[in-house]
């Protein structure tokens, strides 16, 4: 059976219907959808309720079980990797349709999720299902297995447990939203919540405290300085890093007539492919303990989010097959290209798996009002997808990925 381009706009659109916001992470239903889809179609599926037993996450597979300890360990295992969370819709009177009615109109998909990523989970569900009978009758070996994990949004271990789970693989396509451009690198994130202290007081008294507002004026301006400095780093494929600050707060917890004793901002500092983590962490606190002793204020750090950077060769063979599809099936552009934002192909690329980011929709529709996909498109990356599966699964070509073998300290 050949999956058309109705059936994957219903089954998209399906999907779309299904609220699954994070914040606060209603992925459950979704996952129970996809089980449910699976198990009408005789495909191997499975409810995976870790993490967060609320926070459900659903895998499948065709081919031989990846966890079953007599797979042959010379065949392949290629995972398409999805998210079923999505951003909240935010303010209803901001759509043209309902965000979660799942519209089709003029031959796009409307509603949240729609581009970011569920068009995308829907053609993966339909390659499985399309390819199962190629597994049957020996024509494909090796196994293709689905996620459709929780958390992607919010930076929660959704992808890493099924990877942890033993539902990993030899090489992975992380089903962003891609415009059909092959991701082979992506920036990272950490998130800090930088607290400022000052003493409270009256405001018809204001000297007798210290303002925390003022107090984190130092901070910031300490802020602004460094993220002028990161913009001199700069990785080929996915650009600059930064530090910006995303959120700011003092005072809203008391009564408007009294000083803030306390401020608090987040600092989103973005990582580059060859950053470390821990190296970031200590520039933040040396920008800290410089302005504390310049401006004589006391300040706290926490992390509150971390995506990791991930990169693997732009001339990896998973990266070179899907490019040369993509030129020649959808003109996409064939260099190396890679993404200002953070996806769990992290997770593939931790675990020692060559991941790319890759898929059709426009990144630019992502988190968006009436954010929506090309039906046409969403067809055209659904064959390009099961062909290049096939090719994957068959055998037939010499430069099969293979997974990579982690470092003795990993």
């Amino acid at each position: 059976m050949t999956a058309t381009r109705d059936e994957l706009a219903d089954l998209a659109a399906d999907l779309v219907a299904v609220p699954t916001e994070n914040p606060p992470g209603d992925e459950r239903a979704g996952a129970e959808f996809v089980v449910d889809w699976f198990d009408e179609r005789g495909v191997e599926a499975r409810l995976v309720e870790e993490p967060d037993p609320d926070r459900a996450q659903a895998v499948a597979w065709v081919g031989e079980d990846p966890k079953s300890a007599a797979s042959d360990p010379d065949a392949t295992t290629l995972v398409l990797n999805g998210h079923l969370d999505v951003v909240p819709a935010g303010d209803r009177a901001e759509w043209t349709y309902g965000p979660f009615a799942g519209t089709v109109e003029d031959g796009r998909l409307y509603g949240r999720g729609s581009a970011d990523m569920k068009t995308n989970l829907a053609a993966a569900m339909l390659t499985l299902r399309d390819l199962a009978p190629a597994f049957e009758a020996g024509d494909l070996d090796g196994s293709l297995v689905f996620h459709a994990a929780m958390g992607e949004e919010t930076g929660d271990p959704g992808t890493r447990t099924l990877v942890e789970a033993g539902y990993g693989g030899d090489c992975a396509v992380v089903l962003e939203p891609t415009d059909f451009r092959v991701g082979t690198s992506a920036k990272g994130v950490v998130t800090y919540r930088v607290g400022v202290s000052g003493a409270s007081s009256h405001a018809s008294r204001p000297d007798q405290g210290t303002n925390a507002i003022d107090a984190a004026r130092p901070i910031l301006d300490a802020v602004d300085d460094y993220d002028a400095q990161l913009r001199k780093r700069e990785d080929p494929l996915v650009g600059r890093a930064y530090a910006t600050v995303t959120e700011f707060e003092a005072g809203t917890d008391s009564n408007m007539a009294v000083v803030p004793g306390r401020a608090e901002f987040l600092l989103d500092r973005r990582i580059l492919p060859d950053e470390d983590i821990d190296a970031v962490r200590e520039e933040v606190e040396d920008l800290l303990a410089a302005a504390e002793r310049e401006a004589d204020v006391e300040t706290d750090l926490t992390r509150v989010m971390h995506y990791a950077s991930a990169g693997i060769p732009a001339d990896h063979p998973l990266a070179e097959r899907f490019r040369t599809l993509s030129a020649a099936r959808a003109d996409a552009p064939a260099e190396p290209w890679g993404l200002e934002a953070a996806t769990d192909a992290r997770e593939f690329v931790a675990a020692g798996t060559p991941a790319i980011i890759w898929g059709p929709g426009e990144l630019a529709q992502a988190h968006t009002a009436d954010e929506h996909v090309d039906l046409g498109d969403a067809a055209l990356g659904l064959e390009i997808l099961q062909e290049a599966a096939s090719e994957i699964l068959s055998g037939e070509s010499e430069d099969v990925p293979e997974k990579e073998p982690l470092p003795d300290d990993a």
